[in-house]
């Protein structure tokens, strides 16, 4: 699951966080996740013991287009301290999603949380959320939580992950009627990804991971995005490896780079961009007023020029990051230009605040291939990912040359 399971909340002279051990499972792996509801009415729940009453709140959160072009959907379940503090040590939340449509595959998902010592006389409440990504339609959620002492709470909701207007032929990356446990579920990933096997698509990944503004780190949610546009490009069906260049354009250096993959090791790259080395900058380079042009200038000779080993496309990724000073074109244009459509997909939340080009969008007036997309809201992107493989669909890839053994 994602980020947005993570459980924590505050209360009076006490901070619980409760970290989530999560399960998934196909309608045919059932087991221990599908005699939870053998009975139709969920307020009789099948558990041995006694069935007791746990008290608690639960908020249902619609379906919500991401950046990944998925819907998000998922759970917010309040109890009070009090209750947690009999629990004995545990919950473990369970849930079946299932599609309305007939035919779709069933679901179960669970989490377990491990619950601290808590004082007696504690008050307050806490807050536990997990989530699930959806494709287009209507489905049914069965959830149950239930701690060691056999004590259950339960609810029942349905819910329809709706494109909006003009949003039903964009290309989403989860199937109609599909539910996948989160982002991070590698089981699932393949399968999930139906990818091209006739003419798949080599593509190199520019990811710029700079702050918008100078002085500043990338913050949490933009980051956020720009992990979850990533994610959706490599998840698309047309598109089978992936190379990725990570770069801070403020740091001036290369964070993390990943050659010719089926899947981005987001985890690695996570770890790259928090990490110590990847947000200083060498001291060195605030002696060279110009060092950030240099910087920005060599990375797009070597990425985009005629040296580079031309994949099917480039497309470039980041947030509005404007520098002092502008690349000179005839710098960029000397070195040529690779053989291929270049995209840049220019996240930018607040555009009317920023509403001209960015440094990089500036400089990629040099290639004329080169086509630019302002993304504020996750429709933009799913308009621009229609456009960019409608171009890329013209690539008509050589097949692998077989040689005959009578050559020899």
């Amino acid at each position: 699951m994602t980020v947005r399971n993570l459980v924590g909340t505050v209360i009076p002279s006490l901070l619980i966080l409760l970290a989530p051990v999560f399960e998934s499972g196909a309608s045919g792996g059932r087991g221990e996740f599908d005699s939870y509801f053998e009975t139709p009415d969920l307020a009789s729940p099948n558990l041995p013991g006694a069935r007791v009453s746990l008290s608690c709140t639960v908020i249902a959160d619609p379906p919500r287009l991401g950046f990944d072009l998925r819907f998000h959907s998922g759970y917010r379940a309040t109890f009070s301290i009090k209750s947690l503090a009999a629990a004995g040590g545990w919950l473990h939340a369970v849930m079946r999603v299932k599609p309305a449509a007939p035919g779709g595959k069933t679901v179960f998902l669970g989490q377990r949380f491990t619950i601290p010592d808590v004082p007696l006389d504690a008050k307050g409440e806490v807050t536990l959320a997990g989530g699930f990504d959806l494709g287009p339609g209507r489905y049914r959620v069965d959830w149950m939580i239930r701690d060691a002492n056999e004590r259950v709470c339960s609810s029942v909701w349905n819910l329809e992950a709706k494109p909006g207007r003009g949003e039903g032929d964009l290309p989403f990356t989860l199937e109609p009627n599909s539910i996948s446990g989160g982002e991070e579920d590698a089981a699932d990933y393949e399968s999930q990804t139906r990818r091209d096997q006739t003419h798949p698509l080599d593509v190199k990944i520019l990811l710029n991971l700079s702050p918008p503004k100078a002085g500043d780190v990338l913050s949490a949610a933009d980051a956020g995005a720009l992990f979850s546009i990533l994610s959706g490009i490599a998840r698309e069906p047309n598109i089978g490896r992936v190379s990725l260049v990570a770069f801070n354009l403020r740091g001036q250096k290369v964070v993390y780079q990943q050659e010719e993959a089926n899947k981005i090791d987001f985890s690695a790259l996570t770890n790259a961009l928090w990490s110590p080395a990847g947000s200083t900058i060498d001291y060195r380079l605030f002696q060279d007023r110009l060092s950030e042009t240099h910087f920005v200038t060599k990375l797009l000779t070597d990425q985009l020029g005629a040296r580079t080993q031309s994949p099917d496309a480039i497309i470039i990724v980041g947030p509005k990051v404007t520098l002092d000073r502008k690349v000179p074109l005839e710098s960029l244009r000397a070195g040529g230009v690779a053989m291929c459509p270049i995209f840049y997909l220019n996240y930018n939340p607040n555009p009317v605040d920023e509403p001209w080009a960015d440094t990089i969008g500036s400089a990629l007036k040099a290639y004329k291939q080169a086509r630019s997309y302002n993304i504020q809201l996750p429709h933009d992107l799913g308009v621009a990912m229609k456009k960019m493989l409608s171009r890329m669909s013209r690539i008509v890839k050589a097949p692998t040359p077989t040689v005959s053994s009578a050559a020899f």
